[in-house]
């Protein structure tokens, strides 16, 4: 007798040992009795009845799965071939046990054929343009029918987009001939802006002889740095300009005008006069600094 109720005692150890199971912080157990749902069990060690009872413990953590490349169609109909991944989690565990049968192998599922029909939809270049905009769209309808499982799909994002061979070819002419017409505009816009530097460079110096002198001496300075030998006249730039005063001081001197005297001021033909006169005067000057300049480097 007592070596029955030693087995007894036995199996009934043996029989609750095998029903303790722990439940991790991460996860949601379910406890079906008879095989009708009886409630959820906590984190924790907990113990059921082998046999009658059964333990369905389920992942609350989030999961990310990859969508193996689909063969997909654009609307302007271009076959690509798009990789994407899911991130999803179980947010009510008894929709995502009693709902659906394999709730992973129906998220997967939905997602492939939500992304055919969103990207059959699209044209390449706002595919390509707008992965994320896509990709939102995507999740937006995965979601309407994923919270009916239990689940809540977090993001669902484009990993990479590939294009046949041909079209390749075709977007990356596309791209050379746009960077080549951004060039020629870059460069016709400085080149016009560069002339009209030009020109007013060319005016200031035109109204201010002193000036161009200066920059005469510049560019000889800048000559000499090198080896090469380089004859430059200087007085050539300065013959037209002298010719056309000493025209103007002979007009001056030999027209005859009416002398118009206004109070306080000289007559206007005195005027011109001696302004012409200064103005040889200067050239003369002048003349006589260069030809000293020139005795000087002459004699060196």
């Amino acid at each position: 007798m007592s070596l029955i109720l030693t087995l007894l005692a036995t199996f009934t150890v043996a029989y609750l040992a095998s029903g303790l199971r722990q439940i991790n912080q991460w996860e949601a157990a379910l406890r079906f009795t008879l095989g009708k749902l009886t409630g959820r069990v906590s984190p924790g060690v907990t113990m059921y009845l082998p046999g009658l009872q059964e333990l369905r413990r389920i992942d609350m953590r989030m999961k990310n799965r990859d969508l193996l490349r689909q063969m997909v169609i654009t609307r302007d109909n271009v076959t690509t071939m798009v990789d994407a991944v899911v991130y999803y989690r179980v947010v009510d565990p008894e929709k995502a046990t009693l709902a659906v049968e394999n709730y992973e192998t129906a998220m997967k599922d939905r997602a492939k054929v939500v992304l055919r029909d969103v990207v059959g939809e699209t044209r390449l270049d706002e595919l390509l343009a707008h992965r994320e905009e896509v990709a939102a769209k995507v999740r937006a309808q995965v979601e309407a029918v994923a919270e009916a499982w239990g689940l809540h799909v977090e993001m669902i994002g484009l990993q990479d987009i590939a294009l046949p061979p041909q079209m390749q070819e075709v977007l990356a002419k596309g791209a050379i001939a746009e960077r080549d017409r951004r060039y020629v505009i870059i460069k016709s816009e400085a080149d016009v802006e560069s002339a009209k530097n030009f020109a007013e460079a060319a005016s200031i110096l035109a109204r201010s002889p002193g000036a161009m002198e200066l920059r005469r001496f510049e560019a000889l300075a800048n000559l000499s740095q090198g080896n090469t030998k380089v004859i430059f006249d200087l007085a050539k730039p300065y013959d037209d300009v002298r010719h056309a005063a000493a025209a103007m001081a002979e007009a001056a001197a030999t027209e005859v005008q009416p002398v118009r005297v206004r109070e306080g001021h000289e007559p206007v033909d005195a005027e011109a006069r001696r302004e012409a006169e200064a103005a040889l005067e200067a050239d003369a000057a002048l003349e006589e600094q260069r030809t000293a300049r020139r005795g000087r480097m002459g004699g060196a």
